[in-house]
């Protein structure tokens, strides 16, 4: 997804606590903790470090992510992507070099 189409994005200077809730795009550079709810697509860019349980349509990771998924549509696991926790989701695609360490419910 290109950076135009995105709604939002957290830049890579911030850091950013609690829960966070949107229906669009939603982009993270920077760090994030805690729970996040959308319809819509989350993406963590390859400076994200996430550190959140996630409820979401559609999930690409390229930076960190630790905690458990659910997402309606899709997960992605890009090559600079890792992610340490569960998965839940009817799609699930891992590139090649990617990390994923936990258990996928599809």
């Amino acid at each position: 997804m290109s950076e135009e189409s995105i709604d939002t994005i957290i830049g890579e200077d911030i850091q950013f606590r609690g829960k966070l809730r949107f229906n669009n795009a939603l982009k993270i550079k920077g760090q994030f903790k805690g729970t996040i709810e959308t319809t819509g697509s989350l993406i963590v860019g390859e400076t994200g470090r996430v550190e959140a349980d996630i409820e979401t349509g559609t999930l690409e990771i390229e930076g960190d992510l630790k905690g458990n998924i659910s997402a309606s549509s899709k997960v992605s696991v890009r090559k600079t992507g890792k992610l340490v926790g569960d998965v839940r989701t009817p799609d699930l695609e891992i590139e090649s070099g990617a990390k994923f360490s936990g258990n996928c419910i599809m």
